[in-house]
Formats: C-alpha cells, sequence, structure tokens
C-alpha cells in the first residue's frame, strides 16, 4: 500500500505491527528506492511498518511500475544483514533509577531483573525520537512495563530503560518517561564520527553487564576502548 503525503512525499506501508520481517522489508524497499530514485530523492525514513519518501522537487514517479520492479528484484540482491553488537551497561543503583518500580511491577527481584534483561538478543525495529535512539524488539515478557505516569524533565545520555514491550537508549540528554535500570558509557550520537550513529535498522543487540570501575573507564575511551562485534 501506498500514498501521497504532498508533491515532494510518498509513503509505503506493510501490515501494521512491529515485527523483524517488517523491519527487513523496509530495509530491502528502502536500499531499491535509493539506488532507483537516485539524485531525485533527499532521504528515506523508517518507521515500524511505514517507509516514507522525500524527493527533492515536486514530482510524480510511477509507484505501480517501482512496486513491480521491486517485486522482481532477487531476494539475495535486496537483502540488507544487520550487524550485532554487544553494549556495556552498568545496572549498579546509581544508574538503575526505576528498578525498585520495575520489582513492584514485575514481581522479580533487581538481580532477575538485570539478569532477564541482559540474556535476551534485541533487534532495532526504528530509530527516532532522538537523534540515534534505537527502539530495541525482543524484550522479555516478563519485563513488560507501563512507561512513567509522569515523565522526568531529564534522562541523562546512555540511559537504558524500558517502555512497554520494548527497551531503548537514551543517546543524548532529554525528557523522558521510560523506566530506567542501566547506563551506558558508550556515545550513541557523535556528531565527530563518521557514522554519527552507534545503531542501524535491523541491528541485533546484546548488553553485557559492566561495573562502575569499567564504566569510568569506557566513559573516558569511548567506542574505541570496546569491541562492539
Amino acid at each position: 500500500m501506498y500514498f501521497w503525503l504532498n508533491e515532494e512525499t510518498l509513503r509505503f506501508a506493510f501490515d501494521e505491527g512491529i515485527s523483524k520481517e517488517n523491519v527487513q522489508k523496509l530495509q530491502q524497499l528502502e536500499k531499491f528506492v535509493t539506488e532507483r530514485l537516485g539524485r531525485l530523492l533527499v532521504e528515506c525514513v523508517a518507521g515500524y511498518y511505514t517507509l516514507t519518501v522525500f524527493l527533492r522537487r515536486a514530482s510524480r514517479i510511477d509507484v505501480e511500475q517501482l512496486l513491480d520492479e521491486w517485486a522482481q528484484q532477487p531476494q539475495e540482491v535486496l537483502h540488507v544483514a544487520g550487524r550485532r553488537l554487544r553494549i556495556p551497561v552498568c545496572y549498579d543503583e546509581e544508574f538503575a533509577l526505576d528498578i525498585g518500580r520495575l520489582e513492584a511491577e514485575t514481581g522479580l527481584c533487581a538481580e532477575d531483573i538485570v539478569e532477564i534483561h541482559r540474556a535476551a538478543t534485541y533487534t532495532v525495529f526504528m530509530m527516532g525520537f532522538l537523534p540515534g535512539f534505537p527502539y530495541l524488539g525482543g524484550l522479555d515478557e516478563r519485563l513488560i512495563v507501563p512507561r512513567l505516569a509522569t515523565p522526568r524533565t531529564t534522562v541523562v545520555a546512555g540511559s537504558v530503560g524500558i517502555g512497554g514491550a520494548q527497551t531503548g537508549i537514551y543517546p543524548i540528554h532529554s525528557p523522558g518517561g521510560w523506566n530506567i535500570i542501566g547506563r551506558t558509557p558508550l556515545k550513541l550520537f557523535d556528531e565527530e564520527r563518521e557514522a554519527p550513529f552507534l545503531f542501524a535498522l535491523n541491528d541485533e543487540v546484546q548488553f553485557v553487564v559492566i561495573d562502575k570501575a569499567q564504566f569510568k573507564e569506557l566513559q573516558r575511551d569511548g567506542v574505541s576502548g570496546w569491541s562492539l562485534y
């Protein structure tokens, strides 16, 4: 399904839902559209099940033909492999601001919450809200809790939180209502890096538990001091 938002903006939509299948379809379509439209394209922005295409100037492309060509592409040509990233997280009580609330909501002790959270493999389903903020799917059902009734005015960059059925990491200082259970010393968004965002759509993420001493070391050394892969 597709529709025009205006003369310069086209949106494609798959079946509503948050799934790895949708992420892979969106990646494949984005790759094809980027190659096919070339200079006519400003950028593509992926949602959970939509791809919004911004064009450089008012133009009506033949969308039906574009979709027919995409459907005829071999899957191996369109395949976009996600990376597997290891992200260090310190779950110390200094950083786990909402661990008490999670204990009350889930009936689990803090140690079990940390173990369940770090044991899962997550997929980056969407990037948004803030520059480099990854919405990570794959949260264990036992840790699904509602967001805070009243969001904090400031959440520190690197804070790892749970919001509903997803987990995520705040890339910069920001207001936010997710349940904070830890913090990573890595910078998720850095304008000085060649690739400013640490994460990309469809990356697989595993959290690695570190202590406060390791946190301080990595906070000093940054990504260069940690093996992401």
